[in-house]
Formats: structure tokens, sequence, C-alpha cells
């Protein structure tokens, strides 16, 4: 009746040990879950095309088996990029330009620009000759009275020697400097 039992007992830890299988497991990564608190996570685990587990590296391996493990080195993994229609790059590139829209006024959008200029200024991006202030979506027709398009002698009092560029709310007119008209090699000849 004891060796029985033993080996009951033998059968029953030995089913609690077993792991579950999985197609993928990749670990030692650093893993964007982009849940609500945007954590991360090491490892995870992929069964017929989904996620079925995300954890430590200690979790997964654990818990979960494959003929397929990818120790990501450290290195970066993303859930996916997925939208439809935002011109991923221009998006990016815009997010290092000053933002114009729903400016009020042609004030406003100089206000806009002078701080922004302050900030290429800084320890890290102080270098004047490839420096220029770019902007993107003023609107004149949301400025009230004339709906003109303004001239460049405020810029040009403002920023003498750096060049700016502001393109319009729908990219089909700028407003350019003296110095970016310069720089481009754009005078009344050309």
């Amino acid at each position: 009746m004891k060796k029985t039992i033993f080996f009951l007992g033998v059968i029953i830890l030995s089913s609690c040990s077993h792991k579950q299988q999985a197609d993928m497991i990749v670990h030692n990564a650093v893993i964007y879950t982009v849940d609500s608190a945007f954590s991360t996570a090491e490892s995870f685990a992929v069964k017929d095309g989904k996620f079925i587990a995300v954890g430590s590296n200690d979790e997964i391996l654990k818990i979960y088996e494959s003929k397929e493990i990818i120790d990501a080195q450290g290195k970066a993994v993303y859930p996916g990029f997925i939208d439809s229609h935002c011109h991923f790059y221009g998006y990016g590139k815009g997010l290092q330009e000053v933002e114009l829209v729903g400016t009020k006024s042609f004030d406003e959008v100089i206000q806009k620009v002078v701080k922004y200029e302050a900030t290429l200024y800084s320890a890290e991006v102080n270098n004047p000759e490839v420096k220029w202030v770019i902007g993107r979506g003023w609107d004149q027709n949301d400025w009230g009275g004339t709906k003109e398009f303004p001239d460049n002698k405020k810029l040009d009092s403002l920023f003498p020697t750096t060049p700016v560029f502001l393109q319009r709310v729908d990219g089909h007119a700028a407003l350019v400097n003296s110095e970016a008209l310069r720089r481009a090699k754009i005078t009344a000849d050309t």
C-alpha cells in the first residue's frame, strides 16, 4: 500500500510540473505591452498566431515550452504599428516642428516660433549652420479680419540669421524669411 501511495504521489507531482506547449517563446526582450500603464515585460509565448502569455523570463519559461525559443538579446519588441492613414514618417517629422494648427493670429504664430527657436539653442542642439525653424499648420482664414497672406518682415526682423519655413495647414503655401531664401539660393532671378 505504501508503494502505491508513493507512486501515486510521484505521478501527481510529475503531472503538476508538465509545461504547456507554445508554438514560439521570445525571452530576454524589452517588450512594450502598450497597456494603460505602458508597462514592459521580458518574455511572451505564442500559440496559433496569438499571444497566450506575457510576463517575466522566469514566468514564461517555467510554464511554457516550445521547439522555437528566441533569445531577443535585450532588443525592443512592439505589438505592432497599425494605422489606416497617418503618414508615419511625416508624423514623426512633425513632432520635431513648430505646431501651428489652431493659431488665431499671425502674432500667435510668431510667439510659437520664437518659443520653439529658443529650444534649438539648448546644449544638445547648438549648431547654427544646420538649424532651421520648421513649422506647419497656420491658416490665415482662422485669424479673423484680413484673409491675406502675411509678408516675411516680422520673420526677417526676429530671425535674421536663422532660416524659417512655416508651411500652411494644407501644405500648398509657406511663409519663409529671407535667410531661408538665401540658403535655398532662391532670388528674384530664379
